[in-house]
């Protein structure tokens, strides 16, 4: 059972917008920006923070991308033309000689509105039949047709958050586009005080007596298509985090009862859109879940602080076998109580999941991968004998005896970090028990 939570307000949800820009620092008044290549590359920046990036592609064809050109003033585009205009004589010469040239028969001419080309916030591929050149005028008039990234390029290379922008590569396994710096967040929640999170009347009710969230997530990734075989070659993301949780749960129990459940505030989600070649959907899920067993009518409570530090995760999409973790070094301390003549066990856990959704060249790529880290406490209590026991006043007995006249209480750490990668797999990547507690508190 998830209950719904009605009475927290998560941090707005947030997309940061890269959209098409010209290159920073970049020379547009050199002649060679004219010579078609087979390397191109584009910029991108963010629409309302810092961070920009870069997409470079193989192009099947020569191209050109018009906005590294400084000396075109105007672009005009119709169903099946476009038109360049220059103000430079000398930078005309140079593309009428370097386009007109018969290795240049057919060619690619990127736009970004520069005229009416363009869908918004995207950049346009123009395929060339032919290209006429008006002297007087200083205009280029281009027969072409639209096309778009997967018929004209060869292969396309995507990577995030590691490699400095503006840097163009020329091989397929370098990494090509880049979001600068790498995406990173930072959310808190907590649960208002005495938030009840399980009920099932008249046997049980679970409340959390404090409950709060915090993490750091940063990610960064990479992906590599190859057009000539419509096959995606790599995708991975690298994740580092870290997670921390102060949990007080009280559990009053009416009769024999036993029950599993989780509670989950709502979602956070942290958007990165580039239209028309990268969406990411980074999604933040924290919950709460128990686990309880009660042979009597009895009032259990436990409460624990956990954190997990410098956790990161290689996230490999496509191959489980490349996914691994290193870091995640956990610390913690815990506390549990029991008032009633019962055998009984209080299994609490906080979880935080990290979900990123995919999307690429306008939906060709949708996928979604992610992990989930999960610590918890098992606690186990066979109490006899009395009710109402406190355990700081008692005498500890860990003889081979056993525990007749007293509180047996049995603690173990538990914490299991999990991956998974839409239709590809699913696995536990590292787990760990480490027992905390095994003793008898007697008053015998």
């Amino acid at each position: 059972m998830v209950p719904v939570l009605a009475d927290v307000n998560p941090s707005q949800n947030s997309t940061k917008l890269y959209i098409p820009s010209k290159k920073p620092r970049f020379d547009r008044h050199n002649l060679k920006n004219v010579v078609p290549s087979k390397n191109t590359s584009c910029y991108y920046s963010a629409n309302s923070t810092s961070g920009s990036m870069v997409v470079n592609n193989t192009m099947k064809y020569p191209t050109v991308v018009l906005e590294d050109i400084a000396s075109i003033i105007n672009v005009d585009c119709t169903a099946d033309s476009v038109a360049v205009t220059f103000n430079d004589t000398t930078t005309f010469e140079k593309a009428q000689s370097a386009w007109a040239s018969s290795s240049n028969a057919s060619m690619v001419l990127i736009t970004n509105h520069l005229g009416d080309c363009d869908a918004e916030l995207e950049r346009s591929y123009f395929l060339t039949n032919s290209i006429s050149f008006d002297s007087d005028t200083l205009v280029a008039t281009a027969s072409t047709q639209a096309a778009n990234i997967s018929t004209v390029a060869t292969y396309t290379t995507i990577a995030f958050g590691s490699v400095e922008a503006g840097v163009t590569n020329t091989t397929n396994d370098k990494r090509d586009l880049v979001i600068d710096p790498r995406y990173t967040f930072s959310p808190a929640i907590a649960l208002a005080e005495d938030t009840v999170l399980f009920e099932y009347d008249p046997y049980l009710t679970i409340t959390a007596d404090n409950a709060s969230f915090s993490s750091d997530i940063t990610f960064s990734g990479y992906l590599a298509y190859n057009w000539w075989l419509w096959k995606l070659d790599a995708f991975y993301f690298d994740i580092d985090a870290g997670f921390k949780a102060d949990l007080a749960l009280s559990a009053d129990v009416k009769a024999s009862y036993e029950t599993a459940f989780s509670y989950a505030p709502a979602s956070l989600y942290y958007g990165v859109s580039v239209p028309g070649v990268l969406e990411l959907g980074p999604m933040l899920q924290f919950s709460v879940g128990t686990e309880i067993g009660v042979s009597a009518a009895a009032h259990l409570s436990t409460a624990f602080e956990v954190a997990l530090a410098n956790g990161n995760i290689h996230l490999d999409v496509l191959n489980s076998k490349n996914t691994g973790v290193s870091g995640w070094t956990p610390t913690y301390s815990a506390t549990a109580d029991i008032n009633g003549q019962v055998q009984a066990y209080l299994n609490p856990s906080a979880s935080l999941t990290v979900e990123i959704a995919a999307k690429a060249f306008g939906g060709l790529i949708d996928l979604s991968t992610g992990l989930t880290a999960k610590p918890g406490f098992d606690n186990s209590f066979t109490l006899t004998g009395g009710v109402g026991v406190d355990l700081g006043g008692l005498k500890n007995i860990t003889n081979a005896a056993g525990c007749t006249q007293g509180l047996q209480l049995n603690s173990n750490f538990t914490f299991a970090l999990d991956a998974f990668a839409t239709q590809w797999y699913s696995a536990t990547l590292y787990e760990v028990n480490v027992p905390l507690l095994d003793k008898c508190y007697s008053w015998a």
